[in-house]
């Protein structure tokens, strides 16, 4: 995949706002703006990857019968600080989920611990409920993490749209690396002799 700078980017972005623009004033010449939700004059909003659908699906059809995605979005929906959010009372997350009636804290309880199984979520408790504090951890290295476990059409329409928008989020996980160069560290001997350091990997015969 062939990357744009961050020139290229934006005068990209701009041909399609210009595109998008055009097509709606044709296709709706009776629209004024006043009826539309502007993000750069609106307030009350967050920033998702926009493969956050397939994210969601793919959620679903590893939540054993008791799909979370929705319960997903809607932990997103209150993100503001990278990767934590503090959500309000269980009741209300409970409802913003879909879930009613008398065992609807419940229900969104087990949603909960499905997403945190699964490794899209991690949450420690707080003075007010259990989940109060909820982490949410890169959706698109959840899914490289999940690996086969992930049915193979909606990995391939998740990747699919990931490449389509530029996500550049796509190889090895990041702990991975880290475990990697960890292992190469032990595995190589650092002598100070002075200055500068004499590297021997292990096993090598002593100078």
């Amino acid at each position: 995949m062939i990357e744009l700078n961050g020139k290229q980017q934006k005068a990209r972005a701009t041909k399609m706002e210009m595109r998008a623009l055009a097509m709606r004033e044709e296709l709706w010449p009776e629209v004024v703006e006043e009826l539309l939700w502007d993000r750069k004059k609106a307030h009350g909003f967050t920033t998702m990857p926009r493969t956050t659908t397939y994210v969601m699906n793919i959620i679903d059809t590893l939540s054993k019968g008791q799909p979370a995605g929705m319960t997903y979005l809607t932990i997103w929906c209150r993100l503001f600080f990278t990767g934590i959010v503090e959500l309000p009372s269980e009741k209300q997350m409970a409802f913003e989920a879909g879930f009613t009636g008398e065992r609807a804290v419940d229900t969104w309880r087990k949603r909960m611990r499905h997403l945190k199984r699964l490794g899209f979520i991690d949450y420690k408790a707080g003075t007010d409920h259990d989940f109060q504090w909820v982490l949410i951890p890169n959706p698109h290295h959840v899914v490289l993490r999940l690996g086969t476990k992930v049915q193979e059409r909606y990995r391939a329409a998740w990747r699919d749209r990931a490449v389509e928008v530029g996500a550049k989020d796509l190889g090895t996980p990041p702990e991975v690396t880290v475990q990697k160069q960890v292992v190469a560290v032990k595995d190589v001997g650092v002598t100070q002799v002075g200055a500068p350091a004499i590297v021997r990997r292990r096993g090598s015969p002593k100078a």
